[in-house]
């Protein structure tokens, strides 16, 4: 889309552009999508409405730019082929610290209920596509490449409704339980304390 693409001007220019893009996932993350304004986003980075509108068409289209641009700075490695645990540990533990330690995953919360919108649910698709794409590479040609698409919504299933409706915390704990329980093996678990024992 050209009014979403970063145009190919001088360095000035460019830092203008990423300083727009940060600072409305910001604005996303902190206000919502409805609170958010392009007045406000041109005050905080020192420019004129007229820059922004330069860039992009409208509000929806820098608010999916500015998703997509958090989006391919948080795109994880790709697998190492090693071991299909480690590298499911790895690529959602990427994906947990992308939305619970950066302003994307409440940017993303935000744009959520407009997903109708078309700017907002292409950009919303591209976010999930993009990890279950990732996922699909590590279970290809392994011994659990079976019922693939359904392991891969049980453990985003596990990050998006702790993350996204919760507002819950997703820990190591979580996600390595979910992936023993996905691979059918055998998740560690912590001796149970043991009775005191009674004394006559």
């Amino acid at each position: 889309m050209p009014d979403q693409e970063r145009p190919a001007g001088r360095p000035k220019e460019n830092r203008i552009t990423d300083a727009l893009l940060e600072t409305a996932l910001e604005e996303l993350a902190e206000k919502g999508y409805e609170a958010m304004t392009i007045g406000s986003l041109a005050a905080r980075v020192h420019t004129s409405k007229q820059a922004v509108y330069r860039r992009w068409n409208d509000k929806a289209a820098l608010a999916a730019a500015a998703i997509r641009h958090a989006l391919a700075q948080a795109n994880p490695a790709p697998p190492q082929r090693g071991s299909v645990a480690r590298d499911l540990e790895t690529a959602l533990t990427n994906t947990v610290t992308a939305l619970q330690d950066t302003p994307l995953g409440s940017a993303i919360r935000a744009l959520i209920p407009l997903r109708d919108h078309p700017d907002l649910r292409d950009v919303l698709s591209e976010a999930e596509d993009a990890r279950r794409l990732l996922l699909r590479q590590i279970f290809i040609a392994t011994p659990f490449e079976a019922e693939m698409e359904t392991r891969i919504d049980l453990l985003l299933g596990l990050i998006y409704f702790n993350h996204h409706i919760r507002a819950r915390q997703v820990t190591p704990e979580m996600i390595g339980s979910a992936i023993h329980l996905v691979l059918g093996l055998t998740a560690p678990k912590a001796p149970a304390p043991r009775a005191a024992v009674a004394r006559p």
